[in-house]
């Protein structure tokens, strides 16, 4: 399975567990970084760091990183692309039962689903694992489930471009923040005004009204 380069990260706040809620009158934000995960996965190795878009879907690489539990309760950006980057999520009842499929399994999987967006031809996941959940196992799973559930409405064999890439957030990244960004993917791109408007995307932590 193809991956792309990430950054080793660090625990959340609590002692390294995930949390269901940020207390925002207990935890100061960083100053928020236009730049955070969406854009840039970084690795390093050594003195060096390199930078890779996640737009290079096709790209055949893998590259879990070496000694890192992804069992452990971290928190993760999780992204990937449709089939030939079709805008196969255009498709209203399509992308709802995605949503649906999508938040049944992280129940029944023990996963903290942060936040979720679903653009045309991609997904964004924030996700937390609980102990000993393996979120690559995860994604194996709800891609296998999606899958056939757009087989029944699609005569088209792939829904889901292969691999995905991820991104362990640092200490100093901010949940929320990180949240927000995910969610303001549409507004960026031009589709709403307001995250709050549009329909595929959301967060089973927070409320929209909350961000």
């Amino acid at each position: 399975m193809k991956r792309g380069r990430r950054t080793q990260g660090a625990t959340l706040r609590s002692g390294g567990t995930c949390v269901r809620r940020v207390d925002r009158r207990s935890v100061e934000a960083p100053p928020r970084r236009k730049d955070v995960i969406i854009h840039d996965v970084k690795h390093h190795r050594g003195s060096l760091t390199d930078t890779h878009r996640y737009k290079t879907f096709a790209k055949r690489r893998s590259l879990r990183l070496r000694g890192f539990d992804y069992r452990t309760p971290h928190t993760y950006h999780l992204t990937w692309g449709t089939a030939r980057r079709k805008p196969l999520l255009t498709d209203p009842d399509l992308t709802k039962r995605l949503t649906e499929i999508l938040k049944q399994e992280a129940k029944g999987y023990g996963m903290l689903l942060y936040a979720y967006c679903f653009m045309p031809d991609h997904v964004h996941l924030l996700l937390c694992p609980e102990e000993g959940k393996d979120p690559m196992k995860f994604v194996q799973r709800y891609k296998g489930k999606t899958t056939r559930a757009y087989w029944k409405v699609s005569r088209q064999a792939k829904l889901w471009q292969r691999g995905f890439y991820d991104h362990i957030l640092r200490g100093e990244e901010d949940v929320r923040q990180v949240v927000l960004y995910i969610l303001e993917n549409p507004v960026r791109k031009g589709m709403v005004e307001s995250f709050k408007d549009y329909p595929f995307s959301g967060s089973e932590i927070f409320t929209k009204d909350e961000l």
